[in-house]
């Protein structure tokens, strides 16, 4: 044990040191406690970690087991003019052949602006949609600035700008939308506005529609549904173009992809957690989660057949592997086989295992670990509040006999002048 400083007041001992080092010793039990919290602590984050990338595991696992995976189609377009997308709703087979004979436009007209646009700004103008309808707009002056305003506050689709051209201001009126529902026409002006664009919906053909043919219209330049589910948008006028639906085979392996990265993200954090010195090395319950994992890949299918068939399977390094070439093979030449392996058998087994691990091994060391924590985090507390009153304790005890010191050290200084006083009094006497 270290020597104590001196410097107290009255008796020479260190008091503050004294009590210092004996709370320490007091504080071993707390300290333990706080030590057990960290562990405990390290613990449940390793616990939550796992669950969570179980949680990602089943779930993509569950995705490739849904039968909108499988059935997943994908549009094709023979022409770069026409861009084509579609949803699950579209039938694979599926497919037509068109020419594009015009796009959408949207309305552009034009009024020279220079000066006033309306000479009798009070009797305003009228806006004349393509529905027929009239729309009286007041004016406070007859500018074509004044008119702009007036045009864009009314909030009826077009748009009003003054523009700056080489031979002098022009007000422009242009429709917010394309096609034949965003046409106008403007009176009131004192020169009636040229139309530069016409509006017009854009239009596909089919055939000849003067002989059994037909057209669709479109008020952009997107066509939806004309076959179920597909949509196109067309961007030149061209011929003979075919779009055409088929099953996106990408989509699928996509999903295969993930579950097997899903997998690899699994067995990593379990290995992070359960390797050589880290804080589960010896925790057999997670151990077996790994072991499961690699042995349900291993073993194939009911049947004992190899996963590798639709491009799944281990590698030397206890990880998967997914063959995204294999894959598309396997699916060319059985859709139906390579769905009934990689939904029926695969996802499902995945899918099991990873729902168990969590649900009935993981989820219960959280709840049990997150309990402990509570429990030391709570007698940790306790033991602020007792440490504070041993150390109070001990001040008070510590301050009392450094002033019952001070009080002795005080007499003691009387009694002894006293008695120099006596003895210097009797020396005098007998002088």
């Amino acid at each position: 044990m270290s020597a104590f400083s001196i410097g107290g007041l009255s008796s020479g001992i260190d008091t503050a040191s004294l009590i210092s080092q004996l709370m320490t010793v007091a504080a071993q039990p707390q300290t333990q406690l706080k030590n057990q919290l960290s562990v405990q602590q390290n613990t449940l984050t390793a616990y939550q970690a796992i669950n969570t990338k179980l949680t990602a595991l089943q779930a993509a696992a569950d995705a490739v087991k849904q039968a909108d995976t499988w059935s997943a189609t994908k549009a094709s377009s023979s022409n770069a003019a026409v861009i084509a997308s579609t949803t699950s709703a579209a039938a694979s087979g599926s497919a037509t052949t068109f020419d594009v004979i015009r796009l959408a436009s949207a309305q552009i007209s034009t009024v020279a602006g220079s000066g006033t646009v309306v000479a009798s700004p009070p009797n305003g103008i009228d806006v004349i949609d393509s529905s027929g309808s009239t729309h009286h707009l007041s004016l406070t002056d007859g500018t074509a600035a004044g008119v702009a305003t007036a045009v864009n506050n009314a909030a009826l689709g077009i748009r009003a700008t003054v523009v700056n051209t080489d031979s002098g201001q022009i007000l422009q009126f242009t429709s917010v939308s394309t096609g034949a529902a965003g046409a106008f026409s403007i009176n009131g002006l004192d020169t009636a506005p040229k139309t530069l664009v016409a509006a017009q919906d854009a239009q596909i053909a089919v055939g000849d529609p003067a002989n059994g043919g037909y057209t669709v219209s479109s008020s952009s330049n997107t066509f939806n549904n004309v076959i179920p589910g597909v949509t196109f948008s067309v961007g030149a006028v061209a011929s003979a173009v075919t779009v055409a639906v088929s099953s996106d085979a990408a989509a699928i392996s996509d999903k295969l992809k993930a579950l097997v990265d899903a997998a690899n993200a699994t067995l990593s954090e379990l290995g992070k957690d359960t390797g050589k010195g880290a804080i589960l090395e010896s925790n057999y319950q997670i151990n077996a989660i790994t072991d499961s994992v690699l042995s349900a890949i291993s073993h194939g299918d009911s049947s004992g057949k190899s996963f590798a068939s639709i491009g799944v399977q281990l590698t030397s390094t206890g990880t998967l592997a997914f063959d995204a070439t294999a894959f598309a093979a396997a699916y060319a030449a059985d859709p139906a086989k390579a769905q009934a392996t990689a939904s029926a058998s695969l996802a499902t087994i995945v899918s099991n295992l990873a729902m168990q691990s969590s649900t009935v091994t993981v989820s219960p060391l959280i709840n049990s670990g997150t309990a402990q924590v509570g429990s030391l985090n709570k007698q940790i507390s306790d033991w602020d509040a007792r440490l504070a009153d041993q150390r109070t304790a001990m001040q008070t005890k510590y301050t009392a006999m450094e002033v019952a010191l001070s009080k002795l050290q005080s007499t003691s200084s009387y009694l002894t002048s006293a008695l120099a006083a006596v003895s210097n009094s009797n020396s005098a006497s007998k002088n």
